[in-house]
């Protein structure tokens, strides 16, 4: 690990330029071309290279968040209750803490530096869930195949810059989740809800899942055995976090039932937030849109449930997801990473390499500017850097906005065509 921020984040934006070159040289087999297997070791190889080296040569990641977990860590070795001892520093549920305790120590014990070890979880989380796209697109399409997708994910821009950068654990959460739709795809109701329940422990959001499954179930018993594993496995384990430690549920349940992202770096919030700095006529409608955030996102939830609902799974979920971007006031730029893995399986390549350069330039703008060393506000004055940080995030916005559009259309003409269905699986599902 270098111990010079600078440097070491200057070459970390040279390798990411390296590992972005091999993304766009990745090429689409042609349907009528013989095409030969890569081996699967060789594309894990490539994506734990991607991800492994900048984070052990990066002495940062994302400074608010890797404070964050070392008082989640001191408090859990230290054997003091989390919720309290760092109030409002972990909006999630008790599960990924337990993941980061064991890297602290990891690091005690072994000398490895903290910033490395807390990251090595999602590291291997995003190289296992590029050998699940290749299993599940070997399945669907052949081996032939499966290299294209699986070599899109290993060499991701979005997804190396969230594992390795800015040292997030969403990809502990999409392996679950990715589990749990492979395994609802496959019919295993029981194992589906599990996965789907130690996503939901990991973070918050999968839940948008179950109602995608729930439409799609055949009988009652199911409808009913199905919710309650997959809320009943995060249910216990609060319980039990609560009964060990003889906790309050508020500090706990306040944070991670309403943890919302943080708004005015999204969307249209990016350019009136600080519009409304210089106008504050503007501010009005930036309050107003915080009030009914909620209700946005509700909104954009059940009209993409009824409107996709002769949609098979895969294809209904990335249009939520979709739909649940365009209209969130509040954002965390780690979320750019959610639609890829759903969107490499359900064939949508064309949308997502212009979306994965859009969020990647977002994300870079953001790490740059605010999270590991500021390279931003030393080239641009203040205020400008600020609005250079926000409007970031309108090629991304922009590009989610029209990718839901034809999503849209697609599910209204009811073109399921480019769907990849499994052997003996009804497309429904």
């Amino acid at each position: 690990m270098w111990s010079d921020t600078r440097a070491a984040t200057a070459w970390a934006l040279v390798w990411l330029l390296l590992v972005t070159a091999g993304f766009l040289l990745v090429r689409r087999p042609e349907e009528r071309t013989p095409k030969r297997a890569i081996p699967l070791a060789l594309i894990l190889m490539i994506a734990l290279l991607a991800r492994l080296l900048p984070a052990l040569l990066l002495p940062v990641g994302a400074g608010y968040d890797i404070d964050s977990y070392r008082l989640v860590t001191d408090a859990l070795l230290g054997g003091r209750e989390v919720y309290t001892s760092s109030v409002g520093r972990h909006p999630y549920l008790p599960f990924q803490m337990y993941i980061m305790g064991a890297m602290a120590y990891l690091s005690q014990a072994s000398g490895l530096p903290y910033v490395v070890a807390i990251k090595l979880p999602a590291i291997f989380a995003d190289v296992a869930i590029t050998g699940l796209i290749y299993r599940f697109s070997t399945q669907t399409r052949g081996a032939g195949w499966a290299a294209y997708p699986a070599l899109l994910y290993a060499l991701n821009p979005v997804s190396v810059l969230v594992t390795a950068y800015h040292g997030q654990f969403e990809a502990v959460t999409l392996f679950f989740l990715l589990l749990a739709w492979w395994y609802w795809h496959r019919e295993h109701i029981v194992s589906s809800a599990t996965l789907l329940g130690f996503a939901i422990l990991n973070k918050t959001w999968p839940v948008v899942f179950l109602p995608i499954v729930w439409i799609r179930l055949h009988n009652w018993r199911d409808r009913i055995v199905y919710p309650a594993i997959a809320i009943g496995i995060p249910v216990l384990s609060i319980l039990a976090y609560l009964f060990i430690f003889s906790a309050e549920p508020t500090p706990m349940l306040r944070r991670a039932l309403t943890h919302r992202g943080v708004a005015g770096y999204w969307g249209p919030g990016a350019i009136l937030n600080p519009a409304a700095v210089v106008w504050p006529g503007l501010q009005p409608i930036v309050d107003f849109a915080v009030v009914i955030r909620n209700w946005l996102l509700l909104a954009a939830i059940l009209i993409s449930l009824w409107w996709t609902r002769r949609q098979p799974a895969l294809d209904a979920f990335l249009t939520l997801l979709l739909s649940m971007f365009v209209v969130t006031v509040g954002f965390g730029i780690q979320w750019l990473v959610w639609p890829i893995p759903f969107a490499l399986l359900a064939d949508e390549d064309r949308w997502l390499k212009p979306y994965s350069l859009a969020a990647a330039f977002m994300l870079v703008i953001h790490l740059y500017g605010l999270h590991m060393y500021p390279w931003l506000s030393e080239w641009i004055p203040a205020p400008a850097h600020e609005w250079v940080i926000r409007m970031s995030a309108l090629p991304a916005w922009g590009i989610v906005v029209a990718w839901t559009i034809s999503r849209y259309r697609r599910a209204m003409t009811k073109d399921l065509t480019h769907i990849p269905t499994l052997d003996g699986i009804n497309p429904s599902c």
